[in-house]
């Protein structure tokens, strides 16, 4: 249900009238304070209610429901800034035109909490002359775009310091029909800087309106969707107009929708027990027992351990981000961070990736984009795609993780050099490996390594590249110059100490260093091409910017046969085929039936 909305409105009545206001509401609405309660509890479904809520602001503060739902998209980014979603919404771009050039990226992260949620798509052309945008929106909901423009405005005002201002134009011929329905729209999009820079809240505020609960952007999202699909179904922002536009094939779309949505209510995954059977975690002076004692058990069952993913993961409004974020700040392990893992038999995924920032991140990402939280919210992002391949996304937080920081202990150097001697045999231990690819990932000797291992020992249905929060139009050409440019002799290391012993460890299994950089070169190119498939799949200007660049990548650097497999790609096909296949997973849960194995959006 869209649980939070009338929360919301209400905050956003206080912010905008204050008290008294919210008062004429309640009295107009003919809602008693007990019943208040009851409508903003977000358990319940009060929907006689919520619309006489919503009917009466409309009234008393004489707005046309255009108007209102215009505020409210406004007060929407405000109120989800508040309740501390503000790093994510940073992180996807330093100036506006980049935000809303990454708005589908935005929609594909949330897909990992409602992956069957049906969302818009926004199609977002930047004139660098001009300094302007074109903007093109498409939903299977009618009667968004007022809703929307409040969201872009409030973007600009308290993000970039910018005013905002729209300019209607005509859609593509393709949506003509979509627009006469009031569920496709086009505008000019400029914008000129505000006085003053970025707004921010009055302080004064905080006397009128209680601070909001800490809410995931997903969980917010979701509710704003279900409730413009509960406006739509009584007929609050259906057109002012007579046309039948799109006729049956348009309304069993809704209506197709609706049923996705509606197997979308699930409860969020906000936290879960501890899975039983997790052995107690030992110091660094145990495990050294422990080796020298093993008996017949090898090494390698003596020394590999995992993290759970709670321990070093967090969505960007999870409270314990900024403990993530110290981990993720720096390479040096200590003995509480070999404590965050236990002993382990099995482990779910490896994680590979480089401890510091691209140098050019900040120029890149922008100055107030951590890169330890963007890797902290990688990491949840492929543990809920572990989890929601078990069809149980509320598990994602168990998942187990080898991670060296966690799982080395560097307090103790005889240890510590023994678990790097076995960091392949941990590869092959792990059923899956997840790398956190930065464009700079393969400017590192030691991710090259690891890189080599996992080509030896995984099958590509078991690799898995992090980039979703990375991949951006300003990234691209740098991803594809860190493969197109990729030579062992580039690599750096640390310390140039260990690159006779990592060169030699490639020695050992390939036959040359040029065979070696071909297969990375190809393996790079075909899962950073897999990783974009299900982005590209949204639309064909997706398709074209985001996947077509691997295929003339694989065609320059000589492997044919995979750039012509490359161009066969149905990304929009196979993306369908994800979404169904979830569904029928859930269902079959849901039925208590055999479970099917669900399948990651990334598999395909």
């Amino acid at each position: 249900m869209y649980a939070y909305i009338p929360g919301i409105w209400k905050d956003m009545v206080l912010s905008m009238a204050g008290p008294e206001t919210w008062a004429k509401i309640l009295v107009e609405a003919g809602i008693s304070s007990e019943i208040e309660a009851e409508v903003l509890n977000t358990a319940t479904r009060r929907e006689d209610l919520v619309l006489e809520i919503f009917g009466a602001t409309c009234k008393v503060l004489a707005l046309p429901l255009d108007d209102a739902l215009r505020a409210f998209g406004r007060h929407f980014v405000t109120f989800t800034l508040r309740s501390g979603n503000g790093p994510f919404l940073r992180s996807q771009g330093r100036t506006l035109p980049a935000f809303l050039e990454n708005v589908n990226s935005i929609h594909n992260y949330m897909e990992r909490d409602h992956p069957n949620a049906k969302f818009p798509f926004v199609e977002s052309k930047y004139d660098p002359v001009e300094d302007t945008v074109h903007l093109t929106y498409f939903s299977v909901r009618q009667g968004v775009s007022p809703l929307l423009l409040g969201v872009i405005e409030e973007v600009g005002a308290r993000l970039y310091g910018l005013n905002v201002y729209f300019v209607p134009t005509a859609v593509p011929a393709d949506l003509a029909d979509a627009a006469a329905a009031n569920r496709a729209a086009a505008w000019h999009v400029s914008w000129k800087n505000r006085p003053g820079g970025c707004k921010e809240d009055d302080p004064a505020m905080d006397k009128v309106r209680p601070p909001p609960p800490r809410i995931s952007f997903p969980t917010l999202h979701n509710s704003l969707t279900q409730f413009m699909q509960f406006m739509r179904s009584n007929k609050l922002c259906l057109p002012l107009c007579t046309t039948d536009a799109g006729g049956a094939a348009e309304m069993a779309a809704v209506e197709a929708a609706d049923e996705i949505m509606e197997m979308s209510r699930r409860p969020s995954s906000e936290g879960s027990e501890d899975a039983e059977g997790v052995i107690m975690t030992r110091s660094s002076t145990k495990k050294l027992s422990e080796v020298a004692n093993r008996g017949e058990q090898s090494l390698e069952d003596v020394l590999l351990r995992a993290t759970h993913a709670k321990s070093v993961a967090a969505a960007w409004s999870d409270t314990h981000l900024p403990e993530c974020r110290l981990f993720w700040s720096n390479s040096k392990g200590r003995a509480e961070h070999y404590d965050l893992s236990a002993d382990a038999c099995q482990v779910d995924v490896f994680i590979s990736h480089c401890w510091s920032p691209p140098e050019n991140w900040k120029t890149v990402m922008g100055p107030d984009i951590n890169y330890a939280d963007v890797k902290s919210a990688a990491v949840a992002v492929m543990a809920k795609d572990i989890a929601l391949s078990r069809n149980d996304l509320q598990s994602w937080r168990n998942v187990l993780l080898w991670i060296d920081k966690a799982c080395i202990p560097q307090d103790n150097d005889a240890l510590n050099l023994s678990c790097i001697n076995h960091i392949e045999n941990f590869i092959r231990r792990c059923d899956n490996v997840c790398v956190i690819f930065t464009w700079t990932y393969m400017e590192r000797l030691w991710c090259v390594y690891e890189w080599a291992c996992v080509l030896k020992d995984k099958t590509p249905e078991m690799c898995f590249l992090q980039i979703e929060s990375f991949m951006n139009e300003q990234t691209l050409p740098l991803y594809l110059d860190c493969i197109r440019f990729f030579s062992i002799k580039r690599a750096k290391c640390f310390l140039e100490s260990d690159r006779e012993i990592l060169t030699k460890k490639i020695d050992s299994t390939y036959v040359s260093h040029k065979a070696f950089e071909t297969l990375v070169k190809a393996t790079a190119v075909a899962l950073m091409a897999r990783s974009m498939a299900f982005r590209a799949g949204r639309s064909r200007m997706l398709h074209n910017a985001f996947f077509t660049p691997w295929a003339d990548l694989a065609q320059e650097l000589g492997f044919a046969d995979l750039a012509g497999a490359l161009r066969t790609c149905n990304a929009s096909e196979w993306r369908e085929a994800a979404a169904m296949h979830t569904i029928c997973s859930i269902k079959n849960v849901e039925q208590k039936q055999e479970p099917m194995r669900g399948v990651s959006a990334k598999e395909y």
